[in-house]
């Protein structure tokens, strides 16, 4: 069972070769067989696969409804789109409201309103999908008409905590922030492919986050959803197992603190009333009742007695017998839809949560309930649209009212895969910005002025308006690749495949070089602001050049490779080759082949200047030194390029 669906779905982002040189029929077989195990990645890619070898619309409606299962929604909406813009739109009248919700995840409301209204009208597909689009239909109008009426600052935390494979669960303790990571490889998987696992991790200060140790984590299973009793004394956490595909089962278990205030080696799972075979126990949080005195535990499960999808649930901490009680649903905030990720702020006697009930702005959106204590609650208060997205904002946790972590799915995170732009949650920290003083002027007061301060300076981006703003536009490539180990000249492999594969390699460059804070702050740096501005700088470069080929221009890219000196002269020659050959690939195949015609009629050319080795300090230079210097620090990462470095126009 998939806790939920935003966040497990990251599961299968390695897979690259599924379905290669296999009949279309077999490929439609495969791709079923993991839709009907909720694996929609793997059948995004068998049905695109199929797509290219038979363009049917079939096979084009199954490919759009597994990307908006995996929330590929910008796929989604392109293939639902050109459904309902031929003929197979009699035949498929569905696509109007795959094509709708789509929109709506994007925040694309009005365009989401006339889709769903032309599905509706229709008066086609089953009762459950007339009544799903009249939903979208409500929470499309309700958040087309929203006002921002609290502003937040929101700021995504830095890839010393964030990763390409998703980041969730975030709480504070002083300066500690935990939170769970699901960026490991689980040990001798025999599925195919292999899949990640969560470990739970820590960060002081920001600093970059290491896992928890003492056996804390394993490599076999999910480690996740960190809870603290309000003693401190006890850890609540989830211990979850694959089951079949990418669906997960959770339970709950506890952790105590030895006598030296560490946390045990053992542990113990929470008895059978809570967690029940039958269904997964996850996500839990601890409440303190300031009327009865009395601490509970809440938790998340989809389970019989419940509302019919993920509900809240909670349980009394045992008294001084140790026993357990039996569970019971939240029934004044639990609904038919999804109700997850709760975090109870004592101070405020405020229970946080995400839901995806509507109204709302799609997705999960960040709720809060007071709670008035002996079990009654207040009114559900969405937080509105200067915190909340169209996308799955979870894992609310408030330090104070005016200050919270939580996670989301939004544009703009790190991404592995260039075709489906899905993934993952990154954790942000959100600030509520206060509203500017009412209190009218008092003219005849005495103000005594102090004297001016100049401002600091803050670095602003550059502004990007024509191609010779962007030089030396410069791209960073692994150790030895693309294609190590060869002596090719060129390679198939396009840019963005290069620098996808180098970012799920940003983990080893910290534990191969970093060992101290300074180090790891260094390499942190140098891939958020050389690796991944240099890809980002690259594809504004190709959309300005196109606008100037559309203007009839006729425009040269000049390339220079360059490599490390770890290598002898001749094979770093063709190293260097490879890596402009990938540049080239980026051209050619950018945007569907947009600029191919162009590259075809001599309107652009892409020439190369002489190869470089560059000379970097001696230790890094220095094989002496090993690999630590010579491939994984910032000093010798930064000498395996290929610069944009001149641009003719006419």
């Amino acid at each position: 069972m998939i806790i939920f669906k935003g966040l497990l779905l990251v599961v299968l982002l390695l897979v690259t070769s599924i379905g290669e040189a296999q009949r279309p029929a077999a490929l439609l077989r495969k791709g079923d067989q993991a839709m009907a195990q909720e694996d929609y990645y793997t059948a995004l890619h068998y049905f695109r696969q199929a797509l290219e070898r038979k363009p049917a619309p079939d096979i084009r409606f199954r490919l759009a409804e597994s990307a908006l299962a995996f929330q590929a929604f910008e796929a989604a909406e392109e293939h639902y789109l050109e459904i309902t813009e031929s003929t197979a739109i009699q035949q498929y009248p569905t696509a109007w409201l795959g094509l709708g919700l789509a929109y709506q995840s994007q925040g694309k409301y009005s365009d989401a309103i006339n889709a769903l209204n032309t599905f509706i009208a229709t008066g086609k597909g089953s009762t459950q999908q007339q009544e799903k689009a009249r939903t979208a239909l409500l929470s499309s109008s309700w958040a087309e008409a929203q006002t921002l009426e609290e502003e937040w600052t929101l700021d995504r935390l830095p890839r010393r905590i964030n990763s390409p494979y998703g980041e969730f669960g975030a709480w504070k303790s002083g300066d500690t922030l935990f939170y769970t990571s699901y960026r490991y490889e689980k040990e001798d998987d025999k599925y195919e492919p292999a899949r990640k696992i969560s470990k739970v991790m820590f960060s002081r200060d920001d600093r970059r986050g290491r896992v928890m140790s003492r056996g804390f984590n394993e490599d076999t299973i999910h480690t996740a959803h960190t809870a603290l009793s309000r003693d401190k004394q006890l850890m609540f956490f989830n211990r979850c197992q694959f089951t079949e595909g990418a669906a997960i089962s959770c339970q709950l278990y506890t952790r105590e603190r030895d006598r030296r205030g560490r946390w045990e080696r053992g542990f113990s799972a929470l008895p059978a009333a809570i967690n029940t075979p039958r269904a997964t126990a996850t996500q839990p949080t601890l409440m303190w009742d300031s009327i009865a005195q009395q601490e509970y535990l809440l938790f998340v499960s989809k389970r019989p007695g419940g509302s019919g999808d993920f509900d809240l649930w909670q349980v009394a901490l045992p008294n001084d017998d140790g026993k357990w009680g039996e569970p019971s649903p939240i029934a004044a905030l639990n609904t038919a839809y999804g109700e997850v990720s709760p975090q109870f702020h004592e101070a405020s006697q405020t229970l946080y949560f995400s839901t995806n009930r509507p109204p709302g702005f799609g997705g999960y959106d960040l709720v809060k309930v007071p709670y008035l204590g002996n079990d009654e609650w207040g009114a559900v208060e969405n937080l509105g649209l200067g915190i909340n997205s169209s996308y799955d904002d979870t894992y609310p946790f408030f330090t104070k009212p005016e200050v919270a972590y939580f996670s989301s799915n939004r544009p703009g995170g790190r991404y592995l895969d260039p075709d489906t732009k899905n993934c993952c949650p990154d954790i942000f920290k959100a600030k509520l910005v206060p509203p500017p003083p009412s209190d009218p002027v008092d003219t005849n007061a005495i103000v005594r002025i102090d004297p001016i301060k100049p401002e600091p300076t803050i670095p602003t981006r550059p502004i990007f308006r024509n191609l010779e703003d962007f030089l030396p536009l410069t791209l960073f490539y692994d150790n030895d690749h693309p294609n190590p180990r060869t002596r090719k000249s060129v390679t198939d492999l396009n840019y963005s495949e290069t620098y996808f594969n180098y970012l799920k390699r940003e983990d080893a460059y910290y534990e191969q070089y970093a060992e101290n804070e300074e180090e790891q702050d260094a390499v942190a740096l140098f891939f958020e602001k050389e690796v991944v501005e240099g890809y980002e700088r690259l594809d504004l470069f190709s959309t300005i050049l196109l606008e100037q080929l559309e203007a009839e221009q006729e425009v040269e890219i000049f390339l220079k490779g360059y490599t490390s000196p770890r290598a002898k002269g001749d094979y770093n020659l063709l190293l260097g080759k490879r890596r402009v050959s990938a540049v080239r690939n980026h051209f050619q195949n950018w945007r569907a082949g947009v600029l191919l015609p162009y590259l075809e009629s001599g309107q652009l050319v892409i020439s190369e200047v002489s190869f470089g080795e560059t000379k970097a300090a001696a230790s890094a230079q220095d094989e002496r030194a090993g690999e630590r210097l010579s491939i994984y620090s910032p000093a010798a990462a930064r000498e395996r390029r290929v610069e944009i470095v001149e641009v003719k126009q006419q």
